[in-house]
Parts: structure tokens; C-alpha cells; sequence
């Protein structure tokens, strides 16, 4: 089991999202992965699409400063009704990329599997 990056529920898979991290971008010129899972991969989709501004310090998922960010709606769970509550995070341009790379990843892998 592995924690979305997001959100932070559990689950035992999660889409590899493979961001430039500045933090660590000298020792992983070609970035690092984060676990997001799928929902909450879809809902970066979709807010990629709005792409909506916000004003926050860093992008939560590579925790890049000083870039526009956009506001991301993630539902994150909590232990009574209505067993969840909307919490705004902020992605950069750069992350948006990257989910999108790991969309179009799991499409090929998906029309690969029903080739074989």
C-alpha cells in the first residue's frame, strides 16, 4: 500500500507521475516519481483543462516556487459524514504535463493489452 501524493489515501497501486523536482533536480536531472492515484489523476485532468489561478507559495506535488499554479479540487477523506471534505491544492504547469504523459502512458498500455 502506498499513499496518493495528493490526497493521501492508501491504495495498493498508484499511477507513477514523474516530475522535475528542483529540490533534487541536480541529482535527478530527469525528475523524480510521485504516486497519484487514479482519481486523483483524473481530477488533474480536468482542473488542467480549467486551469484556474491560484496564489499559493508551491506546487504541492514538486514543490516548485516562484511559477503560476493552478488550483486543483481533491477530496480527501475523513472519518465522519460526508466522509469526505474538498481541500484545494496547487499544481504547476509542469505537473499538469506530467499527468498528462502518465494519461497517455496508461491508454498505450491499456490498447497494448488488448492487442495481445
Amino acid at each position: 500500500m502506498a499513499d496518493c501524493e495528493l490526497c493521501g489515501v492508501a491504495r495498493p497501486t498508484l499511477c507513477p507521475v514523474k516530475v522535475k523536482a528542483p529540490g533534487v533536480l541536480s541529482a535527478y536531472p530527469a525528475g523524480t516519481w510521485r504516486g497519484i492515484n487514479l482519481e486523483c489523476l483524473n481530477i488533474c485532468h480536468e482542473a488542467n483543462m480549467q486551469r484556474v489561478p491560484i496564489k499559493a507559495k508551491k506546487c504541492d506535488l514538486c514543490s516548485s516556487k516562484n511559477v503560476p499554479l493552478f488550483q486543483v479540487k481533491v477530496p480527501v477523506p475523513i472519518f465522519q459524514e460526508p466522509y469526505h471534505r474538498e481541500t484545494i491544492k496547487a499544481i504547476c504547469e509542469s505537473c499538469f504535463e506530467a499527468c498528462e504523459d502518465t494519461i497517455k502512458r496508461r491508454e498505450a498500455e491499456k490498447e497494448e493489452s488488448h492487442h495481445h
